[in-house]
């Protein structure tokens, strides 16, 4: 059985959770995790959290451009739980201290929850699709033209 190429409203969707992978999970995440990593070990753990989530989140990326939405949905939830724990604390921690930051944690950090959020539109998306077709096949199924029962008993 061929698959169908993706719609174009599929396609826009992943290019956007491409691009929120890029700028969360690959960008900042990645300089967070070199800071701690280099400057501050204290807050190692912080870069472990950012490093599994994005990893987890990357794995979700990956299987939602091979077109496996269900299986998808399982790493983008794990991640997403991962990834947003280290990043509360850091917005937690940046609000109580009276340094600004260009751009705020908020922008760095939580436009990951779009990710999840498109994520999730995705996997509804094919539940939809599913039924929608099944639906369809029964249709033609309960429409299909059947011999008569008194033709068959007129023909003996």
């Amino acid at each position: 059985m061929k698959r169908r190429p993706d719609k174009a409203v599929h396609k826009v969707v992943k290019v956007a959770m491409t691009l929120i992978f890029l700028w969360s999970c690959f960008f900042w995440s990645g300089v967070t995790v070199l800071n701690f990593l280099i400057n501050d070990t204290d807050f190692s753990y912080l870069a472990t959290g950012f490093l599994v989530g994005s990893g987890l989140v990357l794995i979700s990326l990956i299987l939602c451009w091979l077109r496996f939405y269900f299986i998808q949905i399982i790493p983008c939830i794990a991640g997403l739980i991962v990834y947003l724990s280290p990043a509360r604390e850091m917005i937690d921690r940046a609000a109580k201290i009276e340094v600004e930051f260009k751009p705020s944690f908020e922008l760095r950090y939580l436009p990951i929850v779009a990710f999840g959020i498109l994520s999730l539109c995705l996997f509804i998306g094919k539940i939809y699709l599913l039924f929608a077709e099944r639906a369809k096949k029964r249709e033609e199924f309960d429409n299909m033209p059947t011999e008569s029962v008194l033709d068959k008993h007129h023909d003996e």
